[in-house]
């Protein structure tokens, strides 16, 4: 390897652990993950129906939660969302979004959401959408639900694309998991990523500033992109 791409890897990984560590920090200030030893004061309880829509879905977004989340496909006409959290779900022109309303405080503010440990949310929507978007999430994400494009961001905890999509993904501290349908973006994780793409498809495989294995196992007919980029861990990609 020349040495300025010695020096281009080691930049590129020096900005990675700072932006980490910039987003875990924003988290800490925020009460969406504890520090010096704190703990939420409750553990959440049983999960119960929070709210059930009917009307049409077309994109969902579910944002500022701590706790596990998933998102499912089901036999209904709108969505049910389910929780153990005080979380909140709105519909805006077909675009539902879940969300843990905001606290007022001296110091970071944070969630309603906060308060609890041991979170789980979980919205059953159609069996196909337009949009999925999960931002500013500390547990795990579970995409189940048959989506054209899914965003996933700012999660620490692993993340979990099961559903055939086209996936952007970034800033994310745990191991990824994608299935990949046409194209997936991954940007600015510590940890493993791991791509699957259709049986009997290749994937032209793009990776910069990877700190770890770097293998590309996907061949056949037409092909998947896959971009990599700024990742401290190993990278697998595999029909």
């Amino acid at each position: 390897m020349r040495k300025g791409g010695i020096h281009g890897l080691a930049l590129g990984i020096f900005l990675l652990v700072l932006l980490v560590a910039g987003t875990v920090t924003v988290l800490a200030v925020s009460g969406k993950i504890a520090i010096n030893g704190s703990e939420p004061k409750k553990t959440a309880g049983r999960v119960v129906t929070i709210d059930t829509l009917n009307s049409s879905i077309s994109s969902l977004k579910v944002v500022n939660v701590n706790g596990d989340v998933s998102i499912v496909p089901a036999n209904v006409s709108g969505a049910v969302v389910r929780s153990n959290l005080p979380v909140r779900a709105s519909l805006q022109n077909d675009v539902l979004t879940v969300y843990c309303p905001s606290k007022h405080g001296y110091f970071g503010g944070g969630t309603l959401c906060d308060d609890y440990r041991n979170g789980t949310v979980i919205v059953e929507v159609p069996e196909k959408l337009d949009y999925v978007k999960v931002e500013n999430v500390v547990g795990t994400v579970y995409v189940g639900v048959n989506a054209t494009n899914v965003e996933l961001s700012n999660i620490v905890g692993t993340v979990k694309g099961r559903a055939w999509a086209d996936y952007s993904v970034s800033n994310i501290v745990g191991n990824v998991y994608i299935n990949a349908r046409d194209s997936v973006t991954v940007s600015d994780v510590v940890g493993n990523v791991v791509v699957a793409v259709p049986s009997g498809k290749g994937a032209v495989l793009k990776a910069r500033n990877v700190m770890g294995n770097v293998i590309n196992d996907a061949t056949g007919n037409g092909s998947v992109e896959v971009s990599v980029n700024d990742v401290v861990g190993n990278v697998e990609v595999g029909g």
